[in-house]
Order: C-alpha cells, then structure tokens, then sequence
C-alpha cells in the first residue's frame, strides 16, 4: 500500500513538471530583441579630428522577466586610419532589461594621414541571454556612411597643371609623373616674376624710409624667397601626382618649420624698423638725452625674446606637440617666477616704464617724495643712480620705489626755476611801499629773470600773523642751482630797503626785570620771619 502511494506521487509530481516547464521555459535570443529606434546613417569628419554619431537602442521585450534582459556586445567594422570607442557604462558590453532604451555614443577618430573619400562603418550588435550566456545572436549590420575631408589628399589637384587646369598634353605625357614636372617648372617660373617685379615694387614702398634696413631685408628675402618657391613647387608636385598623405604631411611639417623661420627673421627685420622710427621720434625730442637713456637696446632685447618664444611654439606645433599645453606650461612657469621674482620683475618692468616714458633726463633736479632733492645722473632697467644736490652723494634707487614716489622735476623743461622769499612787516606800516620795495629787490636782482620770457616778479599777501603781516614776493631765476643763493640776496636786500624807508620788521620781545636783594632779606624770606620779629 505504501510503495503504491509513494508511485502515485511520484508520477503526480513529474506530470506537474512536465506541465510547468513550457511556463518557466524562455524563448531563444533573437537578433530583433533590441532594435536601433533612432540614429543617424551619415557623418561628415576632417582627418585628424573626432566626431559623435548616437544611437539610441530599444529593448522590444517586455520588462518584469530577467529572462528578457540581454547583455549587448558591440562590434564596428572600421576602414583604415579610423577608430570608434563607445561611451557606454561597462565600454562596449553593457546590459539592456526589457523594455528598456539607452542610448550609447560612438566616438569616431579619423587619423591625420586618412584619405579623403566616403567610407562605411558597419556596426553590429551580439545579444546575449542575461540567464543562458550560451544563447546569443548577431544583429544585421548597420552602414554609417563617413564623408571624410583630408587637406593632404590631392583631391581635385590630382593630374591638373598647377593643381588647376586638366592635362592637354597626349600620351604618353598625360601621366601624373608628367604632370608634376610641369607644374614644378611653372610654379619657378611664376616666382621667379614675383621676385623680379612685385616684392622689389613692394619693399620699396614699404622700405623707401628706411634705406639700411631694406637692405637687410632686401638681402634675406634674394638668400630665401628661391628656397620658399622651390619648397612650395615641391608641395604642389607632389598633390598633382597623387602622392601618399602620409609622404605629403611629413613634407609639409618640415616645410612649415622652414615657413616659420623665414617669417620669424622677416618679422624680426620689420621689427628693427619699428625700433629705429621709435629712436627717431624720441630723438626729436630736447628733453631726452639719447646717449644716456638710448631705449633702442631695450626694444631690440624684448622683440627678440617674443618672436623667439613664438617661433619655438610654432615649431612645436608644427611637429604635433600640442600648443595649448605648451601655453599652458608657460603659464604656469611664468606664474612661479612671477611669484618667486615678484621684487625683481618690479623693478624691470618699472625701469622699462621709465625709460619709454621719460619722466626725468640726466641731469635733471628731481624732488622725490615730499623733501629730497637730486640730480638725475643715470636711468638702468633695474635703478636710477641720483646724486644728493646737498652733499653730492651717490644714491641707487631701485626702479620700482622711483615709479611708486611722487616725482617733481625742477628743471624738467630747463634750469629756469620760480622761488618765493617771505617777509613780515608790523601792522601800521605801508603796506604797498613794502610791497613795491619788495619788487624791487628782484628786479634788481641780476639774475632774475626779466626779458618777459616768463612773470615778473609780483607781490602777495599771505597772511594776518598775531604781530605782523605776511608778505611773498616770487621771481624766476635762470638757475635752479643758484636759487638758494638768489633767496639769500633777495631778503638781504629787502632787509636794507625796508631799514631806508622806516618798514619795521617785527619779532618776539621778552622784558626781563631783575630784582636786587640783601642776603638778610634773603635768609628772611626763606625762614618766614622779619628782622623786626626777632
């Protein structure tokens, strides 16, 4: 009885697998499991660079059964000289549920040495069963189609004299080969009539000045310009026959080098121009001594240094270093010496504006600050020498504590100098007598000037002091270095007009009143008591 219960279940358990199993059983992978909803078929690149193309995929089973999720592979079919990565979580694999849509993007490189021309990329995706790996299927191939434009192919130029016109010559010399020695011979030609008429018409309008430096430039442009021609008839000989990108890019760069170094000397010469006008229109100028403050040096010094700078970063460029770092380096060594030389890099740059901007000359009197006076005896891109007017001591200044000062130039426009003398008379006394003798003093003065080149001497009140009224007189003198002396003679001169016109000169009396005493006196008061008290 028991073994037939045990058999009854037994069968009645393997009839319910039997019945659960096509429930639970899944379908096979299949390749429109995940359909592209949307993408797009075309994609126009330039060699050398990177594009996108999206894509968005679609899972078409429905979603809540781990059975429907697939793992998607993809895989591109790529033509030469162009690489594809997938931004995608996981790369190129990633996991799809059912029902859902992603979109993933294609980076698509093109190599600088690809041809110009329209190629396919096929992609394709392998679907496999996130519950059996074992089950996987292949969706058809997609076609992108890639316009690539590449300016090293020949393109249009391929068998065309000069890159332009069609070959009209019969066979045999219709070739490419043939082709390219024609258009070799009359891109020498052609430039050989640009350097006998244009660039000398050209350089003398622009140069007719500036005859030294014309030379100079006339002298580079006979030792290159025959090397630039034959270079650039090489270049286009090599398009017109059809020659590999990869040939014509090396080329290229070895002949861009060489561009760059002409134009760097070219510009270096236009730059000397520059140099020179600038000196010529400093020297026109009296105020400037040309032999002690000549900022031609300077100049030269700077310009070397930026075409320099600029021709090495172009050259680095041009050999596929990237710029933007290279600037970017720059910047930040910059940034460190700034930060490690700021002193140093302050007192150049100050120097520098000193000297274009020629506030003082050598030999000028300067008052620096509020006080010291001194004479300007040498500007330096890093200080300014002085001399103390007083003592004749040297004193070195550095550029930058010069530029930050407040600078007075007392003979900034000649040694003609304005001084003031004061006096005082007391109240009562004739006030424009005082005045007029004052004005005499100075116009007697032989040193004062009176040719009516500047004012003449003249008279002002400047104040109502506690015993006596303020008087300034003012003259300009022929020289600064003597107004000290000039002061001296204008007050002692006016000291003896106003004694011979009875113009008083107040100043500060003190009566002193001394009391004569007795010792006995003395020992009385110190004591407290009298002689009649005792």
């Amino acid at each position: 009885m028991k073994l037939r219960c045990i058999a009854a279940i037994s069968a009645v358990l393997a009839l319910s697998l039997l019945l659960l199993v096509p429930v639970t059983a899944t379908d096979a992978t299949d390749a429109d499991d995940i359909i592209l909803a949307e993408y797009h078929d075309s994609l126009n690149i330039n060699a050398g660079s990177s594009a996108d193309i999206k894509i968005v995929l679609t899972n078409v089973l429905p979603g809540g059964n781990s059975a429907n999720n697939r793992l998607v592979n993809v895989m591109y079919t790529t033509p030469k000289d162009v690489t594809v990565d997938v931004t995608s979580t996981g790369g190129n694999s990633f996991l799809m549920l059912g029902g859902d849509t992603k979109e993933i993007v294609l980076s698509v490189h093109v190599g600088i040495y690809a041809s110009t021309g329209t190629y396919d990329l096929k992609i394709q995706l392998e679907l496999i069963s996130a519950v059996s790996p074992g089950d996987s299927a292949l969706t058809p191939e997609t076609t992108f189609t890639l316009n690539i434009n590449s300016p090293l192919s020949s393109g249009d130029a391929f068998n065309k004299i000069l890159g332009i016109f069609d070959n009209p010559f019969p066979e045999p010399f219709d070739t490419p080969l043939f082709t390219a020695v024609i258009t070799f011979i009359l891109w020498i030609l052609i430039g050989m009539l640009l350097f006998i008429t244009i660039i000398p018409i050209f350089l003398y309008l622009v140069m007719r000045d500036h005859e030294e430096e014309g030379k100079d430039l006339r002298r580079e442009i006979r030792n290159f310009l025959p090397l630039v021609l034959i270079l650039y008839a090489i270049d286009s000989s090599l398009r017109v026959y059809g020659a590999p990108e990869e040939l014509i890019g090396n080329v290229e760069n070895w002949f861009n080098v060489f561009y760059i170094i002409l134009g760097a000397v070219i510009a270096w010469r236009l730059y000397l121009v520059f140099v020179k006008y600038t000196s010529n229109k400093l020297s026109n100028n009296s105020r400037l001594d040309q032999k002690e403050m000549d900022i031609a040096p300077l100049l030269r010094l700077l310009g070397k240094l930026v075409i320099s700078v600029m021709a090495v970063a172009l050259v680095l460029s041009t050999m596929g270093f990237d710029l933007a770092a290279i600037i970017t380096s720059a910047g930040i060594v910059s940034l460190g010496i700034t930060f490690g030389a700021q002193n140093i890099l302050s007192q150049f740059f100050s120097g520098m504006v000193l000297l274009i901007t020629r506030p003082f000359k050598s030999g000028d009197l300067v008052r620096v600050g509020s006080n010291e006076i001194y004479r300007v005896l040498e500007v330096n891109v890093m200080n300014t020498v002085f001399e103390n007017w007083d003592n004749e001591e040297k004193v070195i200044m550095p550029n930058n504590m010069v530029s930050s000062s407040k600078i007075s130039n007392l003979t900034g426009d000649g040694l003609i100098y304005r001084i003031a003398v004061f006096m005082t008379i007391a109240y009562g006394d004739n006030l424009e007598l005082a005045k007029k003798l004052m004005i005499d003093a100075a116009m007697a003065h032989p040193n004062v000037v009176k040719d009516g080149s500047v004012d003449l001497p003249s008279t002002r009140v400047m104040a109502f002091l506690d015993s006596s009224i303020q008087i300034r007189v003012t003259a300009y003198v022929y020289d600064f270095n003597d107004s000290s002396r000039i002061g001296g003679d204008l007050r002692e001169s006016i000291y003896k007009l106003f004694n011979e016109n009875d113009i008083s000169i107040p100043f500060p009396q003190m009566d002193v009143h001394l009391d004569t005493v007795t010792p006995e006196s003395t020992r009385s008061k110190k004591t407290g008591k009298t002689k009649s008290d005792a």
